[in-house]
């Protein structure tokens, strides 16, 4: 049995737009090598004070149907494997499952202190490390 840990956020973001502006590329990143220790692959990166993530170890999506939560993540990796345990975790912090429109996950030695972000656009709550068969 193969297993995979990795830090999840959870959240509701206004728009579409604010979540690809927070989470995608910034092509410019990859522009000058002399000053790649003063950027930012993401607004994603710079909120986790990490420069670069390697995006083949990170999975997110923006989902705002009105449909269950369970539905809502399904088509993620693995997400029959953590959907629940997810689930379970914003209980304690009082937030309800539906009003979530969007899954981060990332393995977890990309980010070395995982924080939760809110600001005016969106709350993107990090609900801590989950470990899942793969």
């Amino acid at each position: 049995m193969r297993t995979e840990t990795c830090h999840f956020w959870l959240g509701k973001f206004k728009t579409e737009e604010d979540y690809f502006d927070f989470v995608g590329e910034d092509q410019s990143y990859y522009e000058n090598d002399d000053d790649i220790e003063d950027k930012y692959i993401s607004e994603f990166a710079k909120s986790q004070d990490e420069n670069f993530l390697d995006h083949d170890f990170i999975e997110s999506g923006f989902e705002n149907e009105d449909i269950p939560f369970e539905e809502k993540f399904l088509q993620y990796s693995y997400a029959e494997e953590w959907i629940v345990e997810a689930k379970q975790r914003l209980v304690p912090l009082n937030q309800n499952s539906e009003e979530i429109n969007t899954v981060v996950f990332i393995s977890k030695n990309q980010i070395k202190k995982p924080v939760s972000i809110m600001n005016s656009k969106f709350n993107l709550l990090y609900i801590g490390e989950i470990e899942y068969e793969i």
